[in-house]
């Protein structure tokens, strides 16, 4: 894959069109044919990137991605994903031998929960495994108007991840993944350009990018009348909440294993 060789080379590499993580290797599966995510780390592995690290907060659990490297050294897998949703996989105690640290959410996750997983979890848990490159799965599906799931987030949440994780490597590639809300889709992966290619997320929108979001449809009840913020900004509005305690619980159950 062009994508896994310039990251390889030194690189930040986004493609939107790519993150389908539940592709198996002998069938396609949740909408997806092939899994360019376990291509990409193979042709990483090919290139000399002996450490990979894949991390994935689509609201559904990768469960391709783990079948596919299940036990194999060199590979951290780190996925955050709504508990008891297809495709049913990835439960708390579930490492697939040693390199997957799952973490199931329950529904209605907040912005402020995920930053306590983004900064007590997947920080610390790629910091330790040190990776030669990192590709992230940043599916839109986990944004609160997004009808297959019942996560809550805002996407600022997801910038906040792409930000964060992008501090700690050279080697970055970033995928999309799901979504099925096509205002909130468009919205969170431009801001996801934004910030890998250091531009500023604007407060309003120029008039020609209000044209392309108020010419979308959407069969839907929320698609007659979209939000105003649908389509005259990018930067959904912040959904803070309070942390569940079986939110930290099920962290420190995981941060364990770094001091195990």
């Amino acid at each position: 894959m062009l994508g896994a060789e310039l990251v390889a080379s030194g690189g930040v590499v986004y493609n939107p069109g790519g993150g389908t993580h539940h592709g198996m290797a002998d069938r396609a599966n949740g909408f997806c044919f092939l899994n360019d995510p376990v291509l990409a780390i193979r042709n990483l592995q090919r290139l000399g990137q002996d450490r990979v690290a894949y991390v994935d907060i689509d609201a559904h659990h990768c469960d391709g991605v783990e079948a596919a490297l299940t036990g194999e050294p060199g590979i951290c897998l780190i996925s955050i994903h709504e508990g008891r949703r297809w495709p049913f996989t990835g439960a708390l105690s579930e490492d697939a031998r040693g390199i997957a640290w799952n973490l199931p959410v329950g529904r209605g996750l907040n912005d402020t929960e995920f930053a306590l997983i983004l900064d007590d979890l997947i920080l610390p848990v790629l910091s330790s495994f040190k990776p030669d490159a990192i590709i992230l799965q940043c599916g839109a599906d986990a944004l609160f108007d997004d009808p297959l799931s019942r996560m809550e987030l805002s996407n600022n949440a997801l910038w906040s991840a792409v930000a964060s994780i992008r501090r700690l490597t050279q080697k970055l590639l970033v995928l999309g993944g799901g979504g099925y809300n096509p205002w909130s889709v468009a919205r969170a992966w431009t801001g996801v350009w934004a910030n890998l290619s250091g531009q500023t997320v604007p407060d309003h929108l120029p008039s020609a990018a209000r044209t392309v979001l108020d010419r979308l449809s959407w069969s839907r009840r929320a698609g007659r009348t979209p939000p105003e913020h649908w389509v005259n900004t990018l930067r959904d509005p912040v959904r803070h909440g309070r942390i569940r305690d079986e939110i930290k619980a099920d962290i420190a159950t995981l941060k364990r294993r770094l001091t195990g």
